[in-house]
């Protein structure tokens, strides 16, 4: 069973030098997402809509999937700027740009 993604957004990978992911990714990543309005981190399952493979420093589409993330999908809005994190580092940061019903 397919899950639908809550929302579309523009993800930018940060540089390995500037502490980004160090070796490609594939669509089906995990990563966690970070909310300006909060401290709360929650996971995202990240499919990338116009590559297979994400490489430091990119900047992709993606549709994105917040598993047990209720109240935080009440609160989003497009063009919420959030930052992508791994073990508490950030890795990059996002835009959301379309909002699924």
């Amino acid at each position: 069973m397919n899950k639908k993604p809550h929302f579309k957004a523009t993800l930018t990978y940060l540089a390995t030098e500037d502490g980004g992911i160090v070796t490609p990714v594939s669509s089906g990543f995990r990563s966690v997402i970070r909310f300006p309005y909060d401290n709360q981190d929650f996971i995202a399952n990240q499919t990338f809509t116009e590559t297979e493979f994400v490489f430091p420093g990119d900047t992709v589409g993606a549709d994105i999937i917040l598993p047990d993330a209720k109240e935080a999908l009440e609160k989003i809005y497009t063009g919420l700027g959030f930052d992508l994190l791994i073990n508490s580092n950030i890795i990059g940061s996002g835009v959301i740009t379309h909002i699924y019903s």
